[in-house]
């Protein structure tokens, strides 16, 4: 669905990516694991266009991305979460849904008096709710954004994610800041989100969380590739014990 070939990204003399190779099969959850500077989020820009590349060919469903501006891949069914949270403080859960939306919406400022922003209203406000349903956040759309806690505000961002029906859904960290009992929860909300067809590419350092949901594991380190399995062999793999986990944590005994 999504393959990364030896793409590389440097900023000035630092490569953030070396010559880094990424496969994600559609349908899957997969993860992408590696110490702190290691290139992932840069990958991760790399894809939705946020940066530009050295070298390399991004393609996905077989249809080249490099030439595409950021603000055109979500017309492919890509679509992504940040490790800081980009939600509006003074707007409501439904407002801040709504907003992912409004790419859909044809009109121009003259016709938001008539019925074709009506229309849309209309139907993006049954679309946010139903988002909403599926992180049970539904009954709390009038809420303001910056009177709710943490947990609550990472399912706002995936539900917002959701509502443009992505095909891929890249999240940088989404369990970052939970508590176990929302991390569980977490648990459960990806692997609904997998039944319903939806390809995740994930970056997570929760290795318990990693293990538990994905079904293929990719490593890099300075930027480059160093193994990619299923997460049973991945944890055996000691290359990713040596470069990420160390001797202070081996999950092949978790």
């Amino acid at each position: 669905m999504l393959n990364c070939k030896d793409i590389t990204v440097s900023f000035g003399g630092l490569v953030a990516v070396n010559n880094m190779n990424l496969l994600v099969e559609k349908g899957s959850i997969h993860a992408l694991i590696g110490p702190n500077g290691a290139g992932k989020t840069t990958l991760f820009n790399a894809i939705t266009r946020i940066v530009d590349v050295d070298s390399g060919e991004i393609t996905f469903e077989n249809i080249n991305i490099l030439s595409k501006k950021p603000f055109e891949i979500i017309n492919y069914g890509i679509v992504r979460t940040f490790q800081n949270l980009k939600l509006s403080p003074y707007q409501t859960i439904k407002d801040n849904i709504i907003t992912a939306l409004t790419y859909k919406y044809k009109g121009n400022v003259f016709s938001s008096v008539f019925r074709s922003y009506s229309r849309f209203l209309k139907e993006a406000e049954e679309i946010a709710f139903n988002s909403a349903k599926i992180f049970g956040i539904q009954n709390r759309m009038n809420s303001y954004i910056g009177a709710l806690p943490y947990g609550i505000l990472k399912k706002v961002e995936l539900a917002r994610a959701l509502a443009v029906n992505p095909k891929l859904l890249l999240l940088d960290e989404p369990a970052a800041g939970l508590n176990t009992d929302e991390k569980k929860e977490l648990d459960d909300i990806l692997l609904k989100l997998k039944s319903m067809g939806i390809t995740i590419l994930l970056v997570e350092h929760d290795m318990n969380l990693v293990m538990r949901i994905s079904d293929l594991v990719t490593v890099m380190d300075f930027g480059k590739f160093i193994a990619r399995d299923k997460p049973e062999q991945i944890s055996k793999n000691e290359d990713v014990i040596k470069v990420y986990l160390g001797n202070s944590y081996d999950i092949r005994n978790k």
